[in-house]
């Protein structure tokens, strides 16, 4: 697992519960007035600029292609939390194992790690670097 993939974990469980959220909200509607704005220009000299409204009716269709492509989103990050979690157990340093696990799945600050670690907020984060650093 990257860095990049591992800072992902922080906010994973708050993305898929807000998606999930998201999912529901679709279910309970029906037929709505969908609304957007868009800029464009006049294709003739002197191009003036103006927005065009576009407005139309979500069918249910709509809904359920939406409802479908954040499903896909939360099986893809499930899949990713799963993968994390292995990795994770298997990190041989326990500090390390700990901050990472902290961090990423119970959503920690910092200074909690530190807190329950007995170290310093530097120290943890530098442990932690060190250790993404080494791949």
């Amino acid at each position: 697992m990257t860095f990049k993939e591992y800072k992902k974990l922080w906010a994973l469980p708050a993305d898929i519960k807000a998606r999930e959220s998201r999912i529901e909200k679709l279910l309970r509607r029906k037929d709505t007035i969908a609304q957007d704005a868009v800029h464009g220009s006049a294709e003739n000299f002197p191009y003036t600029k103006h927005t065009v409204i576009i407005r139309g009716v979500e069918t249910d269709a709509d809904v359920l292609a939406m409802q479908e492509r954040l499903k896909k989103l939360n099986d893809e990050y499930d899949r990713l939390y799963g993968r994390a979690l292995i990795e994770i157990e298997d990190i041989t340093d326990p500090e390390v194992r700990v901050a990472i696990s902290r961090r990423s799945f119970d959503g920690w600050s910092w200074e909690e790690v530190a807190a329950e670690l007995g170290r310093s907020e530097d120290a943890i984060k530098k442990s932690v670097g060190r250790y993404f650093s080494q791949f």
